[in-house]
């Protein structure tokens, strides 16, 4: 008997921190849970690639908005080594595959 209360007494405290997530962001206060505020907004940083130079230290190129970042990374610290303006994304274009109707008094 006494699992059934510890059962209904969980799905009540997840229910709580549920409803109050909503009542979060509906409110505007979002800002302070950073997963719930936008899940499929784009991402202003990426790590565009990684690269071991030894077991202690690796580089690191990051994208920012438009601009990309070379870091090293050590167990001294870390280093901005480049900052340059990011090359445009590519974004893939679909095939023109001509299946589309003739406009019209052209054959």
């Amino acid at each position: 008997m006494d699992f059934g209360r510890y059962f209904a007494a969980l799905l009540l405290v997840l229910g709580l921190l549920g409803g109050l997530a909503l009542l979060a962001r509906r409110a505007g206060l979002a800002h302070f849970l950073p997963n719930i505020q936008r899940p499929n907004a784009p991402r202003r940083m990426e790590v565009a690639s990684t690269l071991m130079l030894d077991p202690r230290r690796r580089v690191v190129l990051v994208r920012v908005d438009d601009e990309e970042h070379v870091i090293l990374l050590g167990l001294a610290g870390e280093t901005v080594l480049d900052r340059r303006p990011a090359p445009p994304r590519f974004e893939p274009v679909e095939p023109d595959t001509g299946d589309e109707a003739a406009p019209e008094g052209q054959s």
